[in-house]
């Protein structure tokens, strides 16, 4: 009996050796494109099967294809094989793919969707139909196993199981991402399917969970989304859940300042008046944003000219007893900027790229990882696994919808941008969170508070830590740092007239940016005024968890 095997794969690792044995032990291999092309350069014979013909447009190809699968009998004697049964001895199929969602779809005019590996997936869902007679492979890790069991003639019941398990798994995650690129790009597009499907892939064991007990995997996204997706780590450690988290927020944070701010921004705007105007922010271009966290917490953040000023505005406080943090930044790392990074103590460095110099110097520290991430994506759906289910919600991406300018005078140019600055590091914060920026660096943060009164104290106590620290550590014994703990503040909600609002203008802030909509506001609007103090109100909350 002529045994023959379907092989036809985009993931050709391990491939050869498995083609090897199966042409060693007597099977008759069927392929086609580029799989039959390796095949072939490595001596091994091969026959054209037609179905498997990139953009094969011929159903019937496809259909005689499937109905031989579907009629393979392993245990069929050579005494009773018939020349209309001889081709049906297809017992093994390897065929593997990457699913994708964005697949580029057809012009209006076109009245099917045949995408790449449409048909590829049928033969795979029709082969689970007959999986007791049939080996399916989809997974090069697979391929020993497979080659142990076969030398045995004797193919476990539950091997086979397993295997068709994997290949209903691998064409879900392509009907998912087909499916989700219909739905989002024709007329009657949804943000929310009634069935969430992504064919996330898994990538990358963890070295370990949040704790060293746990175990982890990453998923990644199939549309590069994301500082880990298509990522090399160029050096360091193995990656933990902790730090691979702490990447992807602190590359997130950075997407969306560029996503929101690269281009001109502009808000409707009314004075204290009722007069309307327009705001506008200035575009990013030449700006370098840095930005410090630990365990999904803002450490520290900077804009700058350029990146060594960026990094030192961004951790320069309390450095000594701060370790392991990820620092991310929007431009690529130079050797000026490896030379203070080195250093710090950080878990992992995230940037466009790294210089060669950059590389050579951070080499030097092999804890360190280094990820290059060049890419600015935006993405628009945000959601967290709970406890039976996913919540999910389109991404808080709006740093403001009007601006409220409530008192006498407007902020100067320099304070809006910074404003819009904090604004998109509150909306990064646990809320209740407050930011405080003097030069567009973090001068106080607080985060994950109880009430906007605790976060304001926190932002004082902090703010007054880091002065002192700058004059304490100051190479410049006649440098006159002033007192002011800061000139912008920013909160996630709506700042009540009391204690602590107070005590952090009477530390020299001259500019506040909340939601508004308390008993106090123009209690805290004239006061503002007495004192020449800038306040806007958006009319929208950041709360974030």
């Amino acid at each position: 009996m002529t045994k023959r095997a379907i092989i036809h794969v985009e993931n050709k690792e391990n491939l050869l050796e498995f083609a090897e044995y199966l042409s060693s032990a007597g099977w008759t291999i069927l392929s086609a494109n580029k799989t039959e092309e390796l095949l072939k350069n490595a001596k091994i014979p091969v026959i054209r099967e037609q179905a498997l013909v990139e953009n094969n447009l011929y159903v019937n190809d496809t259909s005689q294809l499937i109905r031989r699968i579907l009629m393979s009998k392993y245990e069929q004697k050579d005494d009773i094989i018939t020349p209309d049964h001889e081709e049906n001895n297809i017992f093994i199929i390897c065929l593997n793919f990457t699913p994708e969602i964005n697949i580029t779809l057809p012009s209006r005019t076109t009245t099917q969707i045949r995408p790449s590996n449409y048909y590829i997936t049928s033969v795979l869902r029709n082969s689970f139909a007959n999986y007791e007679n049939v080996l399916i492979l989809t997974d090069p890790a697979d391929y020993k196993e497979a080659m142990v069991q076969l030398k045995t003639d004797n193919v476990s019941k539950e091997f086979r199981t397993y295997l068709a398990g994997k290949a209903l798994n691998l064409v879900s995650a392509y009907d998912a991402g087909l499916a989700a690129s219909i739905l989002q790009n024709q007329q009657y597009g949804v943000q929310f399917m009634n069935y969430l499907m992504y064919p996330f892939k898994r990538t990358l064991q963890l070295h370990t969970g949040a704790n060293s007990q746990q175990s982890g995997y990453l998923y990644q996204s199939p549309n590069q989304a994301g500082a880990l997706n298509g990522f090399i780590k160029l050096q360091g450690r193995e990656l933990n859940y902790n730090t691979t988290s702490d990447i992807s927020f602190a590359w997130e944070r950075i997407c969306a300042l560029y996503s929101i701010l690269k281009n001109q921004y502009t808000v409707k705007s009314t004075n204290c008046d009722g007069y309307d105007f327009t705001t506008q922010f200035t575009p990013l271009t030449g700006t370098v944003f840095t930005i410090a966290v630990k365990f999904e917490t803002i450490i520290g953040a900077a804009l700058s000219t350029n990146v060594v000023d960026s990094f030192k505005n961004t951790y320069s406080y309390d450095t000594d007893n701060i370790t392991d943090v990820v620092l991310a930044c929007s431009a690529v790392i130079d050797a000026n900027a490896a030379q203070e990074i080195i250093k710090g103590s950080f878990s992992a460095l995230v940037a466009p790229s790294f210089t060669a110099d950059a590389k050579q110097i951070l080499s030097l520290n092999k804890n360190i990882r280094l990820i290059p991430s060049a890419k600015i994506t935006n993405i628009t759906l945000s959601g967290k696994m709970i406890h039976g289910g996913i919540l999910l919600q389109t991404r808080d991406s709006e740093l403001f919808e009007h601006w409220h300018v409530r008192t006498k005078n407007r902020p100067s140019q320099f304070k809006t941008d910074e404003m819009a600055f904090g604004m998109l590091l509150v909306m990064g914060a646990r809320s209740y969170s407050a930011v405080l920026l003097k030069n567009n660096a973090i001068t106080g943060i607080a985060q994950g508070s109880s009430s906007v009164n605790r976060a304001l104290n926190v932002v004082y106590e902090n703010a007054k830590l880091q002065l002192d620290h700058l004059k304490n550590n100051s190479e410049n014994e006649d440098s006159n740092l002033g007192d002011s703990l800061g000139d912008v503040l920013i909160t996630d909600s709506s700042i009540p007239f009391d204690e602590p609002i107070k005590k952090l203008c009477d530390a020299g802030i001259t500019a506040i940016i909340q939601t508004g909509g308390t008993p106090s506001d123009n209690e805290f609007i004239n006061y503002c005024d007495e004192r020449g103090i800038v306040m806007v109100f958006t009319g929208m909350t950041h709360i974030s968890f």
